[in-house]
């Protein structure tokens, strides 16, 4: 406990900032419940990970070294980002040097899950913003057309018979990607005990959370209403729910085709 309380407490403003995007940021909305499943998953599995003897090993001092050098370089300028990887990287080597890399196995999958916890690396966010904003507006106008609903697409723009709707940066399919992917390894992880089904789930997620999305901006084209405020919310929060049941009935699909494979 000991080590815990000092690993927290040299990273204290760093998981301040971490809280303050997930509060500040729709995208990152999800981070406050990854780890309140962490600690549930490491309780959940403590008998498990407690028969694992504890061997303690200097490599995690190597860990340690190079997360408290990416946390100093976070602290002159590199970023929220860097100090929070720093932050997982002085984890890891923590448990390395005070349980081994056994402990370290036996952790793997909620060490996983907390790079979803991460802030939203600005580089790599600003890169696919836009390819994502003009896919889903193009997915969103062959949804409408095929709906027989007439539309016209200006670039990230839809013109229903007069409303507009921009697919602005919030619309981009991020607020889906991120905390869908999340969810789909937490259902993996209650529903299913084999670990290739994570793996299967999470790819899932990805297409769905893009046809989701576009789902989304087609709805708010085509019904005005839902073009912002509560209802625009409702909507989204409705379709995201969808998408939950689709990964449980994704789950059963590759059950269903696994068995009939080896029948």
């Amino acid at each position: 406990m000991a080590a815990v309380a000092a690993l927290l407490a040299c990273h204290l403003s760093t998981l301040g900032g971490m809280a303050a995007q997930w509060w500040n940021d729709e995208d990152m909305g999800h981070g406050f419940l990854v780890p309140l499943v962490i600690g549930w998953i490491v309780w959940t599995e403590r008998r498990r990970w407690g028969s694992v003897p504890a061997q303690p090993s200097w490599w995690g001092v190597p860990l340690l070294i190079a997360g408290a050098a990416l946390h100093f370089a976070a602290t002159v300028g590199v970023g929220l980002f860097a100090a929070s990887v720093a932050f997982l990287l002085s984890a890891v080597g923590a448990i390395v040097c005070l349980a081994g890399f056994g402990r370290l196995r036996a952790w793997a999958f909620p060490l996983f899950l907390s790079l979803f916890m991460l802030p939203k690396l600005a580089f790599a966010y600003n890169l696919v913003t836009l390819p994502l904003q003009l896919l889903a507006s193009r997915m969103a106008a062959a949804m409408l057309s095929a709906s027989g609903i007439g539309v016209i697409r200006e670039g990230n723009i839809l013109d229903v018979g007069g409303h507009r709707v921009a697919v602005a940066e919030a619309c981009n399919g991020i607020r889906y990607l991120l905390p869908l992917g999340f969810m789909a390894l937490v259902v993996a992880y209650v529903m299913d005990p084999k670990a290739w089904m994570r793996v299967a789930l999470l790819v899932v997620a990805v297409p769905l959370a893009i046809v989701a999305n576009a789902v989304r901006v087609a709805a708010a084209a085509s019904i005005p209403a839902l073009d912002s405020g509560v209802p625009h919310a409702t909507a989204g929060a409705v379709i995201f729910l969808l998408c939950l049941a689709a990964l449980a009935g994704a789950r059963q699909l590759f059950n269903a085709v696994t068995v009939r494979h080896h029948a």
